[in-house]
């Protein structure tokens, strides 16, 4: 019996936060698989942008906090991981934070053109944040081809896949999907019916 005041939690609540939960230990796992397999001549499936996928899906799913707190804390675990200076994949990421919640502004991320081009737009920051602060800390900036190569194709391909891995998302969490438009012959316009 419940006491007056108590509630029960939703089970969308609990499926909120085993999804939130799944997030993270993607995210870490996605970390630590990149930080293993690095292959500086090519490109790899690991250059499309998994994190920042993920942190605009909560961002979408749960809002800024959820999306904020990861993002956060994927850059320190990345920071922890590698041996670059410290609190700079922090600062990216959550550069990357800020130009999900800024396109949000500009652009509706509930739509396919809107996820595209908000993801795509945070990882181009977050490629010019590095690029950046890496010529303010070490004095020089370097640009080869296969940089240009490896950022677009993360650009570009972190970008398109967005729509998918979102619906892939929303089927996991068990969000409906928009039901189909009724065919034209199962339509009754009234006026036709009244001309019989």
């Amino acid at each position: 019996m419940l006491d007056k005041g108590e509630t029960i939690v939703a089970s969308n609540e609990k499926d909120q936060s085993y999804f939130c939960l799944a997030a993270w230990l993607t995210g870490i796992a996605f970390t630590l698989l990149k930080g293993i397999n690095r292959d500086p001549w090519g490109v790899g499936i690991f250059d499309l942008d998994l994190i920042t996928l993920l942190t605009g899906y909560l961002f979408l799913s749960f809002g800024r906090i959820q999306a904020g707190a990861f993002a956060l804390g994927q850059g320190l675990l990345i920071d922890i991981f590698s041996s670059g200076p410290n609190g700079l994949s922090a600062l990216i990421y959550v550069s990357v934070f800020w130009g999900i919640y800024l396109g949000s502004l500009f652009f509706n991320f509930q739509t396919v053109k809107g996820q595209i081009i908000i993801v795509s737009l945070a990882v181009f920051l977050k490629n010019a944040t590095w690029q950046a602060v890496t010529a303010l800390l070490f004095g020089s900036i370097f640009f080869s081809t296969s940089f240009f190569c490896t950022a677009a194709v993360s650009i570009i391909g972190t970008g398109l896949l967005t729509p998918v891995l979102y619906g892939i998302f929303d089927r996991l969490r068990g969000v409906p999907g928009e039901e189909e438009a009724p065919a034209l012959e199962d339509m009754k316009d009234p006026t036709w019916e009244n001309d019989r």
